[in-house]
């Protein structure tokens, strides 16, 4: 019974390592957060709704069929009374009659001709649905940039976990060796106080950078909109993190040439895409209205009509007509001519904005290469020093062994080279970043 308990806890805890260690890569949590992001599946239901006008915009172009049935019943009452015709007096019995009516009928009618205005109103909604298809795809492209963000985020403050601890480790090594040499009359009490504070130090600056963790994953959890409560953990097997500085300096000059940037974003980028769809659907409302104003509508029409007031005998009374009927309309207090003149001012506001959004583009394109620029030269100049940082720690390590330096020297070489490794860490992921913000800007992030 115990070796069964035993094999059950045993089983239970790689199970839950197991469940903790699920990983999820970047590709994975674009994925998820595709599928549960709620301005998706709206947009998604908005194109099926759009999908269906534009089939009730093509439908109106088949003759309407209707069929009319209809049953009454009336009633007839008199009292009786006399009429006198030629001076001769006629008697009107009383009555009360009931009478059945039976009615039916097939009815059809088509619009001819409108000044073409009904093939318009389909090229209308066709337009309206590839505007919101590019609206759906406008908005996934937003969340892969988001989730790209978010989840560089979460891969930085990961690496400087690992930096935190890898100087507490080294904090505490230095400890014992203080120690150590206490033990032998090299080192006073004091020393060991001293460099057990920046123990204490350091493991306070683990802890918040572990907290700062934890928060970056609740953020991408949320980003992803699944459960919060879910264990996982990041990786960058897909994401290029050992780039020398050479390979930096190329992905900065790949995207020098931002005026080359900015004529690829005009044509790749959703939101100019959507601005320019604006001013088509404008254009074809004008050109509805237009139409409308100018041409007279007609339309064909038929009826066939069975009527009686025995429903055996429905047959023996029927009816048919069919013709055409013209419509225009004269005046409808400046109706239409108001519509029009509306529509040919929104196209023209829809221009202008159009004009200030190219002007935006360019702003963004330009700022964000200039971020990239920074990030680099940010880079170049933090490796130069930990390498000097590098070598103030060793020597200061070793001054201290030898009785040549005091323990603050060696504190504050550790000190420094440390904030240093995590300057870099930020920098770098930045300079990532800045990269995939820039190709949003041009639209063409992957």
């Amino acid at each position: 019974m115990k070796k069964i308990l035993i094999l059950s806890f045993f089983i239970f805890t790689v199970t839950t390592n197991i469940k903790a260690q699920e990983i999820i890569e970047l590709d994975e949590a674009v994925y998820i957060a595709l599928k549960n992001n709620t301005g998706v599946s709206n947009l998604e239901k908005s194109l099926e709704i759009q999908k269906l006008n534009t089939g009730i915009a093509k439908g109106n172009l088949i003759p309407t069929l209707d069929l009319n049935l209809r049953w009454s019943r009336n009633n007839t009452f008199s009292e009786g009374t006399v009429t006198f015709q030629n001076g001769i007096p006629n008697i009107v019995p009383a009555q009360d009659t009931w009478i059945n009516n039976f009615n039916l009928g097939l009815s059809s009618n088509v619009t001819l001709f409108n000044g073409f205005s009904n093939l318009k109103q389909i090229d209308l909604e066709e337009e309206t649905e590839t505007s919101v298809n590019i609206n759906l795809d406008k908005q996934k492209y937003d969340i892969v940039y988001n989730i790209n963000s978010t989840y560089f985020d979460v891969l930085k403050k990961d690496k400087i976990v690992i930096v935190n601890d890898e100087n507490l480790t080294d904090s505490k090594a230095q400890l014992d060796r203080i120690k150590e040499f206490m033990n032998v009359g090299m080192r006073t009490i004091a020393d060991v106080y001293r460099q057990d504070v920046q123990v204490a130090q350091n493991e306070l600056l683990l802890e918040r950078s572990k907290n700062d963790y934890k928060k970056s994953k609740v953020d991408l959890l949320l980003a992803m909109n699944t459960d919060m409560d879910k264990e996982y953990s990041v990786s960058d097997k897909n994401i290029q993190t050992n780039l020398s500085n050479a390979e930096l300096k190329v992905i900065l000059d790949k995207n020098s040439n931002t005026d080359a940037l900015v004529n690829i974003a005009l044509q790749k980028r959703y939101d100019y895409k959507v601005s320019q769809q604006d001013i088509r659907i404008s254009q074809t409302q004008y050109t509805i209205d237009k139409k409308n104003l100018y041409f007279p509508t007609l339309s064909g029409f038929v009826n066939y009509n069975l009527s009686n007031s025995r429903i055996e005998n429905v047959l023996d009374f029927r009816s048919f007509n069919f013709g055409l009927a013209i419509s225009y309309s004269i005046f409808q207090g400046f109706k239409l001519d108001n519509k029009s003149q509306a529509s040919e001012i929104s196209i023209k506001q829809k221009q202008d904005d159009i004009q200030q959004l190219e002007q935006q583009i360019r702003s963004e394109i330009k700022k964000a290469y200039i971020d990239l620029e920074t990030q680099y030269k940010q880079l170049e100049i933090l490796d130069r020093n930990i390498v000097s940082a590098e070598q103030d720690k060793i020597l200061s390590d070793e001054n201290y062994r030898v009785g040549l330096g005091t323990l603050l020297d060696a504190q504050t070489a550790a000190v420094k080279l440390n904030a240093l490794r995590i300057d870099r860490i930020n920098a770098y992921y930045d300079f990532l970043l800045a990269e995939r913000r820039l190709k949003f800007y041009v639209g063409d992030l992957k």
